[in-house]
């Protein structure tokens, strides 16, 4: 009788080292067919020069800052700029190494559909089968469309009763992962702002952290003293961090502005915020750029996407 359960309980042994082994052999299978497919997706001609190819995302603020017609101009122009400096980047390429794109965002998304119209107009993608003359293309377009987007944007607010305002933190916590990185490019978000942020469906507030910043939240928080590096530190002040790991993004934020005259300090506080923020999110390569003259800002942009 004890032979027989010693035998059955060394059958079971057996059995259950061979299912282990199996499941281990499904593992390592499985994460083969994973990192093969990846490869397909990603040729190795691409991925080895990934830093030369360039992934382009524009998300625009259409909140209530662009009544004002000067900040429609400076954005006009600094796309005007980008648009350049990516073409630039292009024309250094072999055609057959072209892989490189631009495309633009917002959110929420307008309820014009002549602006998502405009939008996938902007949307420029080259590859080895693009033709040169749509690489000269992509500056005219960028030149001549971006006003009359924001013309479109400021007759949808009035049509829906006012500005919806501009939902970054949400982008960022929804979208950005699909949106704006691939494994294959060097991936670069250039966000168009004052640094303000607020949407009606993303109010959040944990303590001394928040999903939104405005003149009057910053009013309420006191900082407009010297020691206001100090405070942040001490209350935990900040953005709440909207989703992690973003090693494989870099972000030019451009168009930083006040709008407080009755704090000397808060374009700084603005921007020590973002700065935070991109830290706390793992954003490795990120610059925050007051809202200053085109010419100036052109030599900004060129230096962050061509890395001068």
């Amino acid at each position: 009788m004890k032979q027989i359960r010693l035998i059955i309980i060394i059958t079971a042994v057996a059995l259950l080292f061979n299912c282990n082994s199996d499941s281990k052999e499904e593992v390592r299978i499985v994460k083969a067919n994973v990192e093969s497919e990846n490869s397909r997706n990603c040729p190795k001609h691409v991925l080895n020069q990934k830093e030369k190819n360039l992934n382009i995302s524009i998300l625009l603020d259409l909140s209530d800052r662009i009544e004002e017609t000067k900040i429609k101009e400076k954005d006009s122009a600094y796309l005007s700029s980008l648009s350049r400096a990516f073409v630039n980047h292009v024309k250094t390429k072999k055609l057959i190494l072209l892989e490189d794109r631009m495309q633009l965002f917002f959110n929420p998304e307008p309820s014009d559909a002549h602006i998502n119209e405009i939008s996938k107009k902007l949307k420029i993608v080259f590859t080895k089968q693009t033709a040169k003359s749509r690489i000269e293309e992509t500056v005219s377009l960028y030149n001549e469309y971006p006003s009359k987007l924001y013309d479109l944007a400021k007759k949808d607010a009035q049509r829906e009763g006012g500005y919806p305002g501009s939902d970054i933190w949400r982008f960022f916590k929804d979208d950005i992962d699909d949106y704006c990185i691939d494994d294959c490019h060097r991936n670069i978000l250039v966000i168009l702002t004052d640094g303000y942020m607020y949407h009606k469906k993303s109010v959040i507030k944990e303590k001394g952290r928040t999903s939104y910043i405005t003149p009057a939240s910053l009013d309420k928080l006191a900082l407009n003293n010297r020691n206001w590096k100090e405070e942040i530190v001490k209350r935990n002040l900040g953005f709440i961090p909207a989703t992690s790991d973003l090693d494989n993004l870099e972000v030019l934020v451009i168009g930083i502005a006040s709008h407080n005259d009755k704090n000397p300090y808060a374009l700084d506080i603005i921007k020590a915020y973002w700065s935070k923020w991109f830290d706390e999110m793992g954003v490795k390569h990120y610059k925050i750029k007051n809202a200053d003259i085109p010419s100036s800002i052109e030599k900004v942009i060129s230096d962050f996407i061509l890395k001068a």
